[in-house]
Parts: structure tokens; C-alpha cells; sequence
């Protein structure tokens, strides 16, 4: 079976000691909603000139339950707009649900300002948060080589940590295993050897096992895949696809569907917006991919600093919302 970017862990069913509390009741604003509604990039600024969309993640609390919920988006503060002007408001549908995302999609781009999100419930406010909208620094980058290093022997290193949702219980690969807060912890890295017909080879590793094996393109569309490798899988991107565009124009948004349509992807890119790397933070770019399926929902949210690469990546396998795995690396070095 094709399967596509991503090496998974085999996944069996058990009761585990380490099942996750419910979080208490939450209102975050963020670029969009992972799959298991964990807000994707949390923020309370957004860049000026590129802003049409912003999203917000609602999570209930214990005890917590309402049929319905209303968004109010408020430009509270935005020079030639009146105090207090509702932009949009939306009805949320819970019915049993204890989370829900919601979003306030522009026409035009934002103006520079400030705003505000209102949540009511049962007539009453449940909770509030406020964003602004303002100039951010935008990277030097001339040219897609300026987007990461591609020379063989190059090396991203990252720590790995996975974490598994109630009633889930790993199948582990030989000399793995979990720590005392049932997350499972490695060394991840991603080393580039020579290039051969089909791209330029990269190595990922966990605690130096080889899990995957990816071909990259680097040309005048951006870092795109052409071959993926993942234990008997094998998959070819013909022509590759991308997965940090050229040219850095943003909001972006692209999609993908193999020839035998087994899956479909949407992708959306933001930027630019800080993002921390080892060194600290700097303006980059934000990628998110989203592939749904009746039996499980994925998500990939990939953060990237020209001159750099990847620096942080966050996965996420759910169903109907309910996070089943995560998974996280974060760059430690520069490579």
C-alpha cells in the first residue's frame, strides 16, 4: 500500500496507566486546527499585508457541555474601521462534543490593527482572546538554494518525541522503549548522501536505525519530494511535489492526489512569522498538511527558516478529533 511522507509506528489497542486527562477548558488563537484540534502555530500576531484568515480552538472543560457555541470576531481597535466592529460571527455545532475549531476568513487581507474573539454559550460569554495584526520582518531569500543546504553530508539533528492518546498502546521496534510518562524518546536525524537519478538522497534515523528514506528536488517551484521510502513502501512523486514552495508567496495553498487516488492532501503554507530555531527565533514560514480518511486523520505541521531547513515538526494521527498519536521533532543544531 502507498502511504505517503510519513513512517508511522505500528499501532495495537490496550488500556494504558497513562491515558491523558482532559485538559481544562482552553480558547486559542492560532493559523488553523491540527487534527486532533490542537491549534496549529498559537499566536496573538499576525503579519501585516498577507493576513486574510484567522483561527481559533475551542476545547470544553470538565463537566463542560453545550449544544452550541457562538464566534464573534471583533475589530476592537483598527484605524478606518468603527470601535468594536463585528466582522463575523458563527455558530458553532457541538452536540456532545467537547472541542470545535472555528475561523474568520477575509476577503481582503486584515488591516493592521487590533482584534478581539468573543465565545458565548447559553447566552453568556465563556471566554475571550485578543490578536493584533502587524508588520513582521521578512528573511533575505533571493533564490530557492537560499532556502536550506543540499550538499551531501549535510545533517539536521533533532529530538524525537512521540506520545499516545487513551486506550493506545505501541508496537515498538526492537530496543525501543517507552520512559516512566509513556512517551517514547530519540535522537532523529536527517543526513543528505550523494544525489543519484532520482534526487538528492536524505537518510532519517532514529537513534541511528534507518526509518525512512527520502529523495528531494530542489529547483524553481521549492523543495519538493520525488520518491519516498518507508520499510516495504515505496512511493514515486512524478513530477515531485512540493512541500515548501518557491516562490515564498503567502497565504498559499496547494493540494496533492496520487494516480491511484487511495488519499488526498491539502496543503497550506504562512508566513513570514517567527519561528524558533536553535539559535533562537527568526522570521520563517509555517506548512501545514492535512489528509483525512474515513477510518483516520492526519496532520503535519512543519516549521522552516530559510538558510536552515526544518526546524521543528509536530504529526498528528486522529479519529473524530480524538488524538490517537503525536509526535514531535524539534532541531537542535544547525546543520
Amino acid at each position: 500500500m502507498k502511504r505517503a511522507w510519513i513512517s508511522i509506528l505500528l499501532l495495537g489497542m490496550a488500556e494504558l496507566a497513562w491515558a491523558q486527562a482532559k485538559p481544562g477548558a482552553s480558547l486559542e488563537i492560532c493559523l488553523a486546527r491540527a487534527s486532533d484540534y490542537s491549534p496549529v502555530y498559537p499566536t496573538s500576531v499576525f503579519p501585516a499585508g498577507v493576513t486574510k484568515e484567522v483561527a481559533a480552538v475551542v476545547r470544553l472543560g470538565q463537566g463542560e457541555s453545550y449544544p452550541t457555541m457562538t464566534a464573534t470576531w471583533i475589530a476592537a481597535d483598527v484605524p478606518g474601521t468603527r470601535p468594536n466592529f463585528v466582522i463575523n460571527k458563527v455558530d458553532m455545532d457541538l452536540k456532545g462534543k467537547d472541542r470545535a475549531a472555528v475561523r474568520v476568513n477575509h476577503p481582503e487581507r486584515l488591516l493592521p490593527g487590533k482584534y478581539r474573539l468573543e465565545v458565548t454559550a447559553s447566552g453568556r460569554l465563556w471566554k475571550s482572546a485578543e490578536f493584533s495584526v502587524a508588520p513582521v520582518t521578512s528573511p533575505e531569500v533571493k533564490q530557492p538554494k537560499d532556502l536550506l543546504p543540499m550538499s551531501p553530508g549535510t545533517v539536521w539533528r533533532y529530538t524525537f518525541t512521540q506520545e499516545f492518546g487513551r486506550n493506545i498502546r505501541p508496537r515498538l521496534p526492537a530496543g525501543m522503549k517507552l520512559d516512566a510518562d509513556g512517551k517514547l524518546r530519540a535522537a532523529m536525524t536527517k543526513t543528505i548522501t550523494k544525489p543519484d537519478g532520482v534526487g538528492i538522497h536524505v537518510e532519517n534515523r532514529r537513534n541511528n536505525e534507518l526509518v525512512e528514506e527520502e529523495w528531494w528536488r530542489l529547483t524553481d517551484l521549492g523543495l519538493a519530494i520525488a520518491k519516498i521510502r518507508s520499510g516495504g513502501d515505496e512511493s514515486v512523486f512524478n513530477p515531485p511535489h512540493p512541500i515548501w514552495p518557491w516562490p515564498l508567496k503567502t497565504p498559499q495553498e496547494w493540494s496533492f492526489e496520487p494516480e491511484d487516488k487511495s488519499y488526498k492532501q491539502r496543503w497550506r503554507m504562512w508566513g513570514s512569522v517567527p519561528v524558533k530555531g536553535p539559535a533562537g527565533q527568526a522570521p520563517g514560514y509555517v506548512v501545514l498538511m492535512e489528509q483525512s480518511s474515513p477510518q483516520l486523520d492526519l496532520s503535519a505541521e512543519r516549521h522552516y527558516l530559510p538558510g536552515i531547513g526544518m526546524v521543528r515538526e509536530v504529526i498528528t494521527q486522529a479519529r473524530n478529533g480524538v488524538m490517537l498519536t503525536r509526535w514531535e521533532n524539534v532541531l537542535t543544531a544547525k546543520p
